[in-house]
């Protein structure tokens, strides 16, 4: 190990003396822009000392109009350093998930820089400082250093590091870490932060409730693990060397336009690849149907063949196939409606056991997560692969800041795998699960689709936070999850509604496209909607996006009452004055009580009351629909601006009403109760009632098998 890592300083040191070479420019399947960043890394793993050994070249080039004095760098890992870190006093705060798993002794992780130079040898590493960018001052987190560059960096100038670093694997506490022999590795190198100009640099310490927010560049990482390891890798694999006499092998991997490498190693694992060969998996129907939605030529929604690569645990085996079937269902349906997969590989890993790593994103690789006993009824671990690959387009292509706007990533994905999944596979039952076994196999589990599942999450939550929080400034973990998950999902499912389904499918087009490599933020988007809609929609962020202020129509009364012949008092009639007494009306009535026409001749007077129970209001052109039902199968359809607290509508008809309902089309999925939605005149409607008869059965059958074991 040492004379293999000796060799690797060797080489560093002879690339402080060459002068700065061109990386060879890769091309990958629709991406032409330049990258603000190049990397070539060299990492050992020291698997039995759990530690990583690695020399890196950085190329940063000034993308502002402003000289740059300095560089932000994320070192993640050293947020498992101690208890006083952002990250885990963090976790010894919150509140939902009782803290959370801090190291135990001896199993810390950190990453020190060793050497930080120049191409030309001038050291930086006397000027590293740690920083707190996000306050109040915090020595003793140290996940965001700083140097200082002897000369500004000119606009459009380009910068050469050379660094060498040492890190210890922590102990997972959260997404990278070993158990055993069990690695996976993430946010493990030295890493700039995004230079925003007019601002400075954007580098956030690591917070519990947060992901990360990084340049695109171009990777070249060579790995070198024990001989009998298997790797997976971001990226493509463009190299493998064997030294048989240290019994060490060295894979080397190359990708073009990402902003993050992450790669595994395990000595059990079973690395499998298949492809995904568009011509098979997207007929010519699919293409002209997604080109006529999105107003598109044919060619424009062609997609790629993609190399699909996965590494399972040997007990796990028997699900090689259902995790393709998942993975090709997530590149041809997030390739048709949102754009072309743009790399050559995307590479699928079934997390190493306790390593903390599952369910997580990285561009061309994703983790994704499933247990020995499975249930076809439940969607797992379909759900989680759709999942996760499709972050790669949102966190991974429009890449917005994470730290900053977690629901553009988080809220889009969650959105997009709920209709992937919808389309691909239908509702799924819950995923419940008893020592292992999937309560399935005891119950008839109800099935439903995500965005139900999400709408309960999202309605529950708005008193605490906006959607649009900084993401450690939420209240809480369940906070920040409900929020940026299920609460903005369930948002864009409802501007979906209220726009129309071809107008939302070509926002989320235009949207993607048009940003891919961009960073794009919250104005980006809402510019993208406003331009597909033709209208001015900000008043639904405001409002829905920004706000803590829940929303809540619904129907408060509904009643018929028969409308008499007359009514009491003195009118005018043809220049004399007349008293109509209780008397002449009871009179009248016993006259059209004879006639065989009476019930023809009836009339009732309906009258149904709305309710704005919510803060929050419809606003610019959108209004609340209300149907009106009689019970001769006759319908009335209004509309109200939903601007007061209520609002009284008033019908005359030979019939009695119903019921009555407001957003009958089921547009505002983010309404607070659904159950005050629909009003009949003995109450609440029927599929309110049958819905709450099922899940109550649900619940007391899941009861009764406890309560069978105890």
């Amino acid at each position: 190990m040492r004379k293999n890592f000796g060799m690797l300083c060797l080489l560093g040191a002879a690339l402080l003396v060459l002068p700065a070479r061109a990386f060879p420019r890769q091309e990958a399947a629709g991406i032409v822009a330049a990258p603000v960043l190049r990397y070539e890394i060299w990492v050992e793993l020291d698997a039995a000392g759990k530690m990583l050994l690695g020399k890196e070249e950085i190329v940063w080039t000034n993308p502002s109009r402003e000289a740059v004095p300095d560089m932000l760098l994320h070192l993640y890992w050293n947020a498992f350093k101690n208890e006083e870190s952002a990250f885990l006093r963090e976790a010894r705060v919150e509140s939902i998930f009782g803290g959370g798993r801090t190291p135990d002794d001896g199993e810390w992780g950190w990453v020190d820089i060793t050497d930080i130079r120049l191409a030309d040898g001038s050291d930086l590493k006397p000027g590293l400082r740690f920083v707190t960018p996000d306050g109040p001052e915090n020595p003793d987190d140290q996940t965001v250093a700083r140097v200082l560059f002897p000369q500004p960096v000119q606009p459009g100038e380009s910068v050469r590091l050379l660094l060498e670093f040492r890190s210890k694997i922590p102990r997972t506490v959260a997404r990278s870490g070993y158990y055993k022999d069990s690695f996976f590795i993430a946010q493990w190198f030295p890493k700039p932060g995004v230079y925003e100009d007019g601002k400075g640099w954007n580098a956030h310490a690591y917070h519990q409730n947060s992901e990360f927010f990084a340049d695109f560049a171009d990777f070249v990482v060579h790995i070198t693990v024990p001989e009998d390891f298997t790797v997976g890798s971001s990226g493509k694999q463009t190299d493998v060397r064997v030294d048989g006499s240290l019994k060490r092998t060295t894979y080397t991997f190359r990708q073009p336009m990402i902003h993050d490498f992450a790669w595994m190693a395990d000595p059990r694992y079973l690395k499998v690849e298949r492809d995904f060969i568009a011509d098979k998996e997207v007929t010519p129907e699919e293409y002209r149907e997604t080109a006529a939605l999105l107003g598109l030529p044919v060619e424009e929604v062609k997609l790629p063949d993609v190399k699909m690569t996965l590494l399972i645990a040997p007990e796990h085996k028997r699900q090689i196939e259902r995790h393709f079937r998942a993975l090709r269902a997530a590149i041809k349906y997030y390739g048709l409606w949102y754009g072309p997969y743009p790399y050559e590989t995307v590479t699928m890993v079934d997390p190493p056991f306790r390593t903390g790593s599952g369910g997580m994103e990285y561009p061309t690789l994703f983790t994704a997560g499933t247990q020995v006993l499975t249930s076809q009824d439940i969607l797992s671990p379909e759900g989680v692969i759709v999942h996760e690959f499709g972050h790669g387009y949102w966190y991974g292509l429009v890449a917005n800041n994470e730290f900053e706007a977690a629901w553009l990533d988080e809220g889009f994905n969650t959105y997009s795998t709920g209709q992937v999944m919808a389309r691909a596979y239908g509702p799924g039952a819950l995923p419940m699960v008893f020592k292992g076994v999937p309560l399935t196999w005891l119950l008839r589990m109800p099935k439903t689709f995500d965005f139900e599942l999400d709408r309960v999450a999202a309605i529950n939550t708005v008193r605490y936070d906006p959607v649009t929080a900084w993401s450690w400034k939420f209240y809480n973990g369940g906070s920040y999850g409900a929020n940026v998950y299920m609460r903005a999902a369930t948002l864009l499912r409802t501007l979906e509604g209220l726009l129309g389904g071809q107008t939302w499918a070509r926002i989320m087009r235009t949207y993607h496209m048009r940003y891919r490599y961009k960073h794009p933020g919250k104005a980006e988007f809402i510019g993208v909607v406003d331009e597909i809609a033709g209208k001015d929609m900000t008043w639904f962020f405001d409002e829905l996006f920004d706000s803590t202020a829940a929303f809540d129509y619904g129907v408060a009364e509904v009643a018929s009452v028969k409308v008499p012949p007359a009514r009491r008092g003195v009118f005018d009639v043809k220049g004399t004055r007349e008293e109509m007494t209780s008397k002449k009306i009871q009179e009248i009535e016993a006259r059209e009580a004879k006639s065989p026409e009476a019930e023809a001749k009836s009339e009732y007077l309906t009258t149904v009351v709305l309710r704005r129970y919510g803060e929050a209001r419809v606003r610019g052109d959108a209004r609340v629909n209300v149907l009106v039902r009689f019970k001769d199968g006759t319908t009335e359809a209004r509309s109200w601006d939903g601007q007061a607290r209520w609002a009284r509508l008033e019908f005359i008809k030979p019939v009695e009403v119903e019921s009555a309902q407001v957003d009958p089309e089921g547009v505002w999925l983010i309404d607070a109760n659904l159950a005050n939605n629909s009003r009949g005149v003995d109450g609440l409607r029927r599929n309110v009632v049958k819905m709450m008869t099922q899940l109550l059965f649900t619940v007391q059958s899941f009861l009764h098998f406890i309560s069978s074991l105890s």
